[in-house]
């Protein structure tokens, strides 16, 4: 009788850990794949999490709840250096293509994601000469070498950035807390430099169909966060069948 018991026992553990381990391997099967089709602004397959347990269900339904990209090395129009990490919610991958066939769409519900663009790609971007953008004590800080009118000299001018969203997705460069140092100008001057100072920071199209909606600035760069709904991802051509 005892030999009984421990023989289903055992066989019920070892059922279990199979499950356990299938259910494993399907998840990396998933992530494998998905990497593929999230692949196209890094130029290579990113880091893929995909969650939620048990996983064979999802895999059967062939719809997963959330999916986690995150990766470096990100090209934005004509900045780099930029990194992503993305969230995407209900995505869609039959179950064959799982198993070996193929599919060319990966469609979800939604995606949220957040990308850090470093400061000095965002400078070099912004078409003043010799603009500094820091992050010191949680605020952003700019400063730059500007001609002073009617004066053959430069000033170096500095304050507190303010970025802004206007529009249509657009970025707005403004300073506030205006100081230059070693010069004495009258207060038309300043506004004339602090004008120049004043410019729309070319922000391309964001990867995965994002649409800005919040600017951060954080230590490491500017955080841009946006969100799509109903997107379809699609294999990138650098990546063979």
């Amino acid at each position: 009788m005892l030999t009984a018991v421990l023989v289903t026992l055992v066989s019920v553990i070892a059922i279990g850990l199979g499950i356990a381990l299938l259910d494993r391997i399907c998840a990396a099967l998933a992530e494998h794949k998905a990497s593929e089709y999230l692949s196209e602004p890094f130029g290579h397959p990113p880091l893929v999490r995909v969650y939620g347990t048990p996983f064979l269900t999802q895999a059967v339904r062939g719809r997963y709840r959330a999916i986690m990209v995150s990766g470096g090395g990100l090209r934005i129009g004509d900045m780099t250096g930029a990194t992503l990490n993305a969230r995407i919610r209900n995505a869609y991958l039959p179950l064959q293509e799982l198993l070996g066939r193929r599919a060319r769409e990966l469609p979800c519900e939604h995606v949220e994601g957040e990308i850090v663009v470093p400061f000095g790609e965002l400078a070099r971007v912004s078409r003043i000469p010799g603009l500094i953008l820091q992050y010191e004590d949680g605020r952003l800080v700019a400063s730059a070498a500007l001609p002073v009118p009617g004066i053959s000299s430069l000033a170096k001018v500095g304050g507190i950035a303010e970025l802004s969203i206007v529009g249509n997705g657009a970025v707005w460069l403004r300073l506030g807390g205006v100081s230059v140092a070693g010069i004495n100008l009258p207060r038309l001057v300043l506004d004339q430099l602090l004008g120049s100072l004043s410019v729309p920071i070319p922000m391309p199209e964001l990867p995965y169909g994002l649409r800005l909606t919040q600017l951060d600035a954080t230590p490491t760069g500017l955080r841009v966060r946006g969100s799509a709904d109903a997107v379809t991802f699609r294999r990138p051509h650098f990546l063979t069948e």
